[in-house]
């Protein structure tokens, strides 16, 4: 029997993301779609056959009865649309970020509890294929241990670039990009970090936004991690390039397009060259200054890891008490995110836990 799906917001996130993931999901049916701009209903109805599009929330819940609904509206709304969801029976796949504060987080939580409901987050690049490998590979123990990431983003992108809720943040990357990054940090090293310093410096006098950001991490057993995020750069876009040292390697984990350009000297002489190009990232293992590729995606990622997300949705709907594990890690990443703000406004360490830190 298919699972009925809803899906809650019909802008670029579900015309990017949720749709076309939920057609790759064989087990999903989408029984239909709701938003208040007639506009996005009906292109959104046409392009993915849309059996009921709905102006009115209340009235799709009552009308599709869905067995779970996919909430891809601004984060302010999150809380309301998952309650009631729930109250009505749905259970609940819900688009980061989680929610505007930590308190709303643990009151859903709590209600899901309570009803018995399924509530994941889409921080779904855990499930890209170049992330996805170098953990299992982590976890082989084919590089030894981690010990220490570098996370780096750059581009020019301030907040006015933003044609939707975004540009209106003055909590800005940390809170609408980061939780990606730091949910990444905390899936390799296995754990929740112990403490955060950050630092936003005003680099734009009129803009009042986040948008170049330093953060260091620390992690259990005298692991670190450090991130660069910085959207007024005019240097060449990275969107997210990773390096993880390891005990017997570096690993260099590229998300985005990455182009290879390579000449080696052949044993019997003259020369070869390699090129190559790739839209959905790269790994590659580096070890004694050799560099191999052992993972790559021809494509962009975003939507194939939000259906491999929600085939483990659809999973652990079948549970007699469905696990709210992956809400309650959402929420940790939530705290840490608003502890990295209180770092840069106090210019202090926040600790989130002291005890394991010492």
């Amino acid at each position: 029997m298919k699972v009925r799906v809803a899906v809650c917001g019909l802008g670029g996130v579900a015309d990017r993301i949720h749709l076309p993931a939920c057609r790759a999901v064989p087990e999903i049916e989408v029984v239909g779609g709701c938003d208040p701009d007639a506009a996005a209903r009906d292109r959104m109805a046409a392009k993915f056959g849309l059996p009921g599009a709905f102006s009115d929330f209340a009235a799709m819940l009552k009308e599709t009865r869905p067995d779970a609904v996919i909430i891809g509206t601004p984060p302010n709304t999150h809380f309301e649309l998952c309650a009631q969801a729930m109250e009505s029976g749905a259970h609940v796949f819900c688009e980061k970020p989680f929610m505007p504060t930590v308190e709303e987080a643990d009151r859903i939580i709590a209600l899901a509890d309570q009803k018995r409901r399924l509530l994941r987050i889409n921080n779904q690049y855990r499930f890209m294929t170049i992330y996805r490998e170098a953990y299992q590979r982590l976890a082989r123990g084919d590089f030894g241990r981690a010990h220490y990431l570098q996370m780096w983003q750059q581009m020019y992108h301030p907040p006015s670039f933003e044609t939707n809720w975004r540009n209106q943040l003055r909590r800005y990357v940390i809170y609408e990009f980061g939780t990606h990054a730091l949910d990444l940090a905390s899936f390799f090293f296995d754990s929740l970090p112990v403490s955060v310093q950050a630092h936003t410096p005003k680099v734009a006098p009129d803009i009042d936004a986040d948008i170049l950001v330093h953060l260091t991490l620390r992690f259990p057993d005298d692991r670190l991690a450090v991130f660069s995020f910085n959207r007024m750069t005019h240097a060449p876009e990275k969107y997210l390039e990773a390096r993880l040292d390891c005990e017997q390697a570096s690993l260099r984990l590229s998300l985005g397009g990455v182009a290879r350009f390579s000449v080696e000297r052949l044993r019997h002489g003259g020369f070869s060259w390699k090129t190559g190009l790739v839209r959905g990232g790269q790994a590659r293992a580096e070890r004694k200054g050799r560099s191999q590729v052992f993972s790559s995606a021809r494509n962009s990622e975003f939507a194939s890891a939000t259906a491999a997300h929600l085939r483990h949705f659809v999973e652990q709907l079948n549970e007699p008490h469905p696990p709210l594990d992956g809400a309650r890690h959402a929420r940790e990443i939530l705290r840490l995110v608003f502890a990295a703000y209180e770092s840069a406004e106090s210019g202090e360490t926040v600790w989130l836990n002291r005890a394991v830190g010492k």
